[in-house]
């Protein structure tokens, strides 16, 4: 009977520690300010050239302090905030993407992250700010959800 309600105990201490670490992601405070993203973009442009390949990439005006686009493939493009989650209003607080083309970059603290958005090394626990993405034809329309 003991050793039963021992295991009970360890347990239940286990739950509460582990809705506590569940519970971080909740307390996350978005400090990068809202702003009204809402552009169509143009895939003939000759500007936007790299976003006719999968993997390609381009920053363009926007958002906060910017916004990259990633064609992941043919009919999914993705757009993220440029600005750091970090370290929104720091001059160095930008994400970019990595000269190798692989990963985004914070450039203050050098947190990378993949191309879904996530914190994949580093300090970096939450994912970038991420734009809706529409392809119709070959517009691509970016907004907020």
């Amino acid at each position: 009977m003991y050793t039963w309600l021992k295991c009970i105990g360890i347990i239940a201490g286990l739950s509460g520690v582990l809705s506590v670490a569940s519970c971080e992601s909740d307390n996350f405070i978005d400090a990068i300010p809202y702003v009204l993203v809402d552009t169509t973009l143009n895939l003939s442009n000759q500007q936007y050239l790299p976003l006719r390949v999968d993997g390609g990439y381009v920053e363009i005006l926007g958002g906060y302090k910017g916004i990259i686009i990633y064609r992941e493939n043919a009919d999914t493009y993705k757009a993220f905030e440029k600005a750091s989650p970090y370290h929104p209003d720091e001059a160095c607080g930008e994400i970019f993407v990595d000269q190798s083309g692989l990963f985004m970059r914070d450039g203050c603290d050098n947190s990378i992250y993949d191309f879904d958005g996530n914190p994949s090394g580093g300090f970096a626990q939450y994912p970038l700010r991420q734009y809706a993405t529409a392809l119709n034809g070959n517009y691509l329309h970016i907004f907020n959800q």
